[in-house]
């Protein structure tokens, strides 16, 4: 009854996971020094200008993707393709983080109702998935998943305008990522 030798209160240390742990310090430490943190906070910041001046900007755009849900579904379009450009192109996850971090914080702050249900969208998954494919046109099958999540699955006006969206935000971001000049 008295018997606890085969109680654990505490594990053997994970000598791998500390060992990570002290790289993912030292790769943000890096990052801190050579300016990269600064520059990933004006990034999402810039990123954060650019999507109010869209917001802003008249759109010649077919009344079936400005009406009713639309404005919603291109928006969580925008936002994954933004999130996606940053993971990929930036030097680092932590950076790709700090970038986002800042540009949600900005956008929090405009109380946007359209904003808070881009949050809810479980969309981000079909995205994730077209991408997971590993298709030489990325975007062609961003698309797809837009119509398939607009549901209007197979309909080429949708398929072309998530493309659209995919392409234009990728190469926007890596244009505002190249600005930046981030060190490696």
């Amino acid at each position: 009854m008295n018997d606890d030798r085969d109680m654990k209160i505490f594990g053997s240390p994970d000598k791998e996971g500390d060992a990570e742990f002290l790289r993912q310090i030292e790769i943000l430490d890096h990052h801190r020094q050579n300016g990269n943190v600064d520059k990933a906070r004006v990034l999402g910041g810039k990123l954060f200008d650019l999507v109010k001046e869209d917001a802003n900007r008249p759109k010649e755009l077919d009344p079936e993707f400005t009406e009713g849900k639309m404005p919603v579904k291109t928006g969580v379009l925008g936002m994954f393709a933004t999130e996606a450009a940053l993971n990929m192109f930036l030097p680092s996850t932590q950076l790709s983080t700090i970038a986002i971090a800042e540009l949600h914080r900005l956008l929090a702050k405009t109380n946007s109702p359209v904003y808070e249900k881009i949050l809810e969208s479980p969309a981000y998954s079909f995205y994730y998935l077209s991408l997971r494919k590993g298709s030489a046109d990325p975007g062609r099958e961003i698309g797809k998943a837009f119509a398939e999540h607009c549901r209007r699955e197979g309909e080429e006006k949708f398929i072309e305008r998530g493309k659209y969206i995919y392409d234009k935000v990728m190469e926007e971001v890596q244009r505002q990522i190249d600005l930046m000049d981030f060190a490696e």
